[in-house]
């Protein structure tokens, strides 16, 4: 793509068009040779070829005596062998001379066997007279023998470059001998931030001013690739100043930026890496969050333009930046494999461009299930930073329904297979209009919170249509303590993904996340357990709750266990954390 082409006319690439463009200008490193210790989760640069067996002799299985198997060929009960016991083996010596007819030694378990021997009787088998052993059964060859070049032959391909070293990949390499492996170096990725609106995180706010926190947060990826990640100086809005850092930037095998993308008369960046002899190959991608993003070359640096926005950020590193450092890390695939989910929430997005979907994925007996983050802006830093999956839909989607199978990026697959959500407890608050039912919510989570225990509510309003509004029933739960508040009507489970049907509680789960309870109100007629709230002015309900009761509250006399009144939060609070499920 010509770099001077008109602004207007250069149409952005595909994902895939941007991938294969990248990937064009990425080679692996080069190989270096560090010690064996050092090398654990460093990415293996070279095949390894075995110099020798291993093992190198054939070690007893069990504790014993090692035997020729044709000499006890006819052992019984009724006519035992005798063999003459005529020395000891134990693990780190060399067994000496062969053994032979009517002859054995007595092995411990990977102690060397004599040669000759071709079995190892266990020691619970034997009966043992002094320097006579008489054995009563049969006994096949190789039998509780590891013979020699159990695990590798001389000459074997062992491993293969492009793995990731782990500790059982670094045993197998030191009882071969290695003592130093071959690793492909780790590139060093420079990490600029730009603007002047970012300050450090220890600085107190003034107005118009934030945190930065893009540069820390690509620092800690960068880091969990495996690459060398160097923070920069944020660089001001300044002509020099940002040549400057885009100079000492370009020091490193990659350069990240992040921010000043745009076409402002402050957004710096592109005319920073054009005087810098950047080749830039594109400047959007039809991707969304992320779409402002550049991707350049100086000789065999990389340089990669990022938006600023925290999500657009982190979103447009992992689907392009971190296939670059895979490559260059010599992984053997540099993007990371993808998972297909079963969707837990309905989802509906604006269509025309790639997009990508913060999620938390679980996986559970039915395979991976990944529910939809609430909010997707791409200024958030909560929605990437609670999820551990994007889900990816094509440009053509407009709507799924839960239930729908998606396509889902997992950066780590070995966490997924832990992350699994833990079980939740779930109590329902039911009674009539005006009884008190959020009243008592906003009581009792701060009440468990004093023993540790976080709270998700989950609530629902038959005409719920649009946003919920400060001071509502939510936002009082939100300002109590609830790690998350969800509200679920006709309008959908999100307010930002409206639907036509009324969500089931179902549904509205699916949205709960991680937590130790969670606690719903509305659903009355669904078969949770209940706390029924009694008080106000409220008469009776007009439909009786459905499910059992465990619990009543309100001004209401009685000494029975499950009966508390407004001033017997704590003691409700504590009931709820000991009750049988």
């Amino acid at each position: 793509m010509p770099n001077d082409a008109p602004r207007e006319k250069m149409r952005p690439p595909s994902v895939e068009d941007a991938l294969t463009i990248i990937l064009r200008a990425t080679a692996r490193g080069a190989a270096e040779d560090v010690r064996l210790p050092e090398a654990a989760g460093r990415v293996l640069a070279a095949r390894i070829v075995a110099t020798e067996d291993l093992w190198p002799f054939a070690r007893a299985a069990m504790d014993g005596i090692a035997v020729r198997g044709a000499d006890v060929a006819g052992a019984s009960t009724e006519h035992p062998v005798r063999l003459l016991v005529t020395g000891a083996v134990y693990a780190g010596q060399a067994a000496d001379g062969a053994l032979r007819q009517g002859e054995c030694v007595r092995v411990a378990t990977g102690a060397p066997v004599p040669t000759g021997a071709d079995a190892v009787i266990p020691q619970e088998l034997l009966q043992i007279d002094g320097n006579a052993v008489f054995v009563s059964q049969s006994i096949a060859s190789g039998q509780h023998i590891f013979p020699a070049g159990e695990d590798v032959r001389a000459g074997e391909h062992v491993l293969e470059p492009g793995i990731l070293l782990r500790g059982g990949h670094l045993g197998l390499l030191a009882s071969m001998g290695c003592a130093t492996v071959p690793v492909v170096r780790r590139p060093v990725v420079a990490i600029l931030t730009c603007g002047d609106e970012l300050i450090d995180p220890g600085e107190a706010l003034r107005p118009g001013l934030v945190r930065e926190s893009n540069g820390y947060a690509l620092s800690a990826d960068v880091k969990a690739v495996g690459a060398q990640a160097v923070m920069l100086d944020n660089a001001r809005d300044n002509v020099r100043e940002m040549d400057d850092a885009i100079r000492r930037g370009l020091e490193a095998d990659v350069l990240i930026t992040s921010g000043g993308l745009s076409v402002g008369e402050r957004d710096l960046v592109r005319p920073g890496l054009r005087r810098a002899g950047v080749a830039i190959e594109f400047e959007t991608v039809a991707m969304k969050p992320g779409a402002r993003v550049a991707f350049g070359r100086i000789g065999h640096r990389l340089v990669f333009g990022l938006p600023g926005t925290p999500s657009a950020c982190r979103v447009a590193f992992e689907i392009l930046v971190v296939p670059a450092l895979r490559t260059l890390l010599g992984y053997r695939d540099a993007v990371r494999p993808r998972v297909t989910a079963r969707l837990t929430a309905p989802i509906r997005v604006r269509p025309g461009r790639r997009r990508y979907l913060w999620g938390l994925a679980t996986l559970g007996a039915d395979g991976v299930a990944v529910a939809p983050h609430l909010v997707q802006s791409t200024a958030t830093l909560r929605a990437s930073s609670d999820a551990n999956a994007l889900i990816v839909l094509d440009g053509e989607t407009s709507e799924l329904r839960a239930g729908a199978r998606v396509s889902v990026h997992v950066p780590d697959l070995e966490a997924l297979g832990g992350a699994a959500a833990p079980r939740q407890d779930i109590i329902g608050i039911v009674g009539a209009r005006g009884a008190g039912k959020t009243r008592l919510i906003e009581r009792l989570i701060p009440a468990l919170a004093r023993h540790g225990v976080s709270v998700v509510v989950v609530k629902h309003h038959a005409h719920q249509l649009a946003l919920d509004q400060e001071g509502s029933d939510t936002a009082r739960a939100a300002s109590a303590g609830a790690v998350r508040t969800i509200l679920a009507g006709p309008g959908g489970v999100t307010t930002r993904a409206p639907s036509g049907d009324d969500p089931s509680l179902e549904d509205a789960l699916a949205h709960a996340g991680r937590a130790d309870l969670v606690l719903v109100e509305g659903f009355s007629q669904s078969a949770i357990p209940k706390i029924l709230v009694l008080g106000g002015s409220a008469g009776p309900a007009k439909t009786p709750p459905a499910g059992p009761i465990i619990a009543t509250v309100g001004d209401v006399a009685g000494a029975d266990a499950d009966v508390f009144r407004w001033d017997h939060i704590d003691r409700l609070a504590r009931f709820v954390l000991t009750r049988k499920r």
